[in-house]
């Protein structure tokens, strides 16, 4: 049976590309993350790290943190290392980790700061793991979530799938071979929530104050307060 590592096991040398090619907005959502981070963090756990594109933009905004990353392909990880090391990054700065999420032993209030980009979707029952991500962060630390939605009503989920297939087919980025893949990576790995539920599974989960802070289609950035 394939399992999600095998899937960004083959296709990480492309991820990059792909990510451009499949995702209206990528940067933007990045710099949105980047934009809620807080003032300081000195303890910082990247969860899902891929080829390193947030983990990259975590160290340079903290350049004294101890920043964990953590994904499940080793794939993704050599190239997350390869990025830091050839960006202003101390080697000792970040400590590469490879685990699914299920796996993944975290320390009680252990971190300042817990970020993802589009890398939680994947986990089937998120309120015990958010429970676990709330469990550690510090008293007054933060999470900040980048992640796919599914929208709430079935004509905005239509609408919002529409929207994705134009970006994708418009911009000449992506085939329909590579259109079907996404669609069957979907089936097999994916499991997405609305807006509401999302916000819902965070505030059950023990965190204080949580927000949404931009959306643009199926792809949204929330931040929730320990």
């Amino acid at each position: 049976m394939t399992t999600v590592s095998d899937y960004f096991r083959d296709y990480a040398p492309k991820y990059d590309s792909f990510t451009l090619r499949a995702m209206p907005h990528y940067q933007e959502m990045l710099g949105e993350i980047v934009r809620c981070l807080p003032d300081r963090a000195n303890d910082i756990l990247d969860l899902g790290c891929g080829t390193g594109s947030l983990t990259a933009l975590l160290a340079r905004h903290y350049q004294n943190s101890a920043i964990t990353a953590i994904d499940a392909s080793a794939e993704m990880i050599e190239l997350a290392r390869d990025r830091l090391g050839s960006s202003a990054v101390s080697h000792d700065q970040v400590k590469f980790v490879e685990s699914l999420f299920e796996n993944l032993e975290l320390p009680a209030r252990a971190y300042d700061l817990i970020a993802s980009n589009m890398s939680l979707h994947h986990i089937v029952d998120k309120a015990p793991f958010y429970r676990r991500l709330q469990e550690g962060l510090r008293p007054g630390g933060m999470l900040v979530l980048g992640d796919e939605l599914a929208g709430a009503l079935p004509r905005i989920q239509q609408l919002n799938w529409d929207g994705w297939l134009r970006f994708a087919r418009d911009s000449g980025g992506l085939s329909d071979i590579e259109i079907e893949e996404i669609v069957r990576h979907e089936r097999e790995f994916d499991h997405y929530e609305t807006l509401p539920r999302q916000l819902e599974l965070l505030r059950v989960s023990g965190f204080g104050s949580v927000d949404c802070v931009w959306r643009y289609l199926n792809y949204a950035v929330f931040v929730a307060q320990g």
